[in-house]
C-alpha cells in the first residue's frame, strides 16, 4: 500500500473525483475502496453483503429508506455511506462573504485572502470545495518529501487537490502527511507548484485568511449498532 495521509471526508461531496490519485468519479464508487481494501477493513463485498442481511434491524432500514422491494446489494450498501457522506458539508465565514455580508471576514482575513489569490494559490484550490480537483503536481520545483512513499499520482502525474476547507483541523498536511505546520504547507506550495518564494509576512497573512474556512460542522446523533443474528458471519482468522 501507498504510505498516504487520509483525506477529510468533511465537503468530499463537491470534489470532482475522490481517493488522491482521482480514481473515483463519486463518493458510491470510493466508499466501496476502503471496505474491501486489504490494509483497511478487508472485506470482500459479498461478505459484506451477508453481514447486512444477517442482522434484521439494517434490513428494516433499508426499507424504510429505499421502499420494500429494496434489493440490498454491496453497491447499495456503498450507495447509503455516500448519502450520509453528502450531508457532511461546513458552511463557513467566507461563504458568507461570498454571498454578499462584508462583515463577514476581519480585515486581516481579507487581507490574506488578497494575498492568496496574488500569489496564485486560487488557480488550483477554486471551486465550491477550494480544492478537490485534479491538478499537476510539483510542477515548478520537487516536492522536498517526495522520497516519503511512492505515490506518484495517476497516469500522468496528477494528483487530487486537497481541499482548504477546515485546513487549520486537518494538520498534517500533503499526500504523504509530512509536513504538520500551514506556515510550512504554504511555503512549501509557492516553492514546490508556483516556483515563487512566500516570505514569513505573506505566509502568516494566508494562515489567517485559511483560518475563516473552518466551517460549522453538522450535528450528528450517532446511533447503537443493531444486533448480530446467529447467521452473521464470524471473523476468520486462517
Amino acid at each position: 500500500p501507498h504510505h498516504l495521509n487520509s483525506p477529510t471526508v468533511y465537503n468530499s461531496v463537491f470534489y470532482t473525483a475522490q481517493f488522491w490519485d482521482g480514481r473515483s468519479p463519486h463518493l458510491s464508487d470510493q466508499a466501496q475502496g476502503p471496505i474491501q481494501a486489504v490494509p483497511e477493513m478487508a472485506a470482500p463485498a459479498n461478505l459484506v453483503k451477508e453481514r447486512i442481511l444477517s442482522i434484521p434491524a439494517y434490513i428494516a432500514e433499508f426499507k424504510t429508506a429505499y421502499g420494500n422491494d429494496v434489493d440490498i446489494t454491496f453497491p447499495k450498501i456503498a450507495d447509503t455511506i455516500a448519502t450520509f457522506e453528502k450531508t457532511l458539508v461546513t458552511p463557513s465565514p467566507f461563504d458568507n462573504y461570498l454571498n454578499g455580508d462584508e462583515n463577514a471576514l476581519t480585515t486581516a482575513e481579507k487581507k490574506g485572502l488578497n494575498t492568496f489569490i496574488d500569489k496564485g494559490c486560487s488557480s488550483c484550490h477554486t471551486g465550491i470545495a477550494i480544492g478537490g480537483t485534479m491538478q499537476p503536481f510539483a510542477q515548478a520545483a520537487k516536492y522536498k518529501f517526495a522520497h516519503i512513499g511512492d505515490f506518484k499520482g495517476d497516469e500522468k502525474g496528477f494528483v487530487k487537490t486537497p481541499t482548504l476547507r477546515n485546513i487549520t483541523e486537518t494538520a498534517p498536511y500533503f499526500h504523504n502527511g509530512a509536513i504538520w505546520t500551514l506556515e510550512e504547507a504554504i511555503k512549501e506550495m509557492g516553492s514546490t507548484q508556483l516556483g515563487i518564494k512566500i516570505n514569513d509576512q505573506d505566509a502568516a497573512d494566508i494562515k489567517i485568511f485559511l483560518g475563516a474556512l473552518k466551517g460549522k460542522k453538522p450535528t450528528i446523533t450517532y446511533p447503537q449498532l443493531p444486533e448480530e443474528s446467529d447467521s452473521t458471519p464470524r471473523p476468520t482468522f486462517d
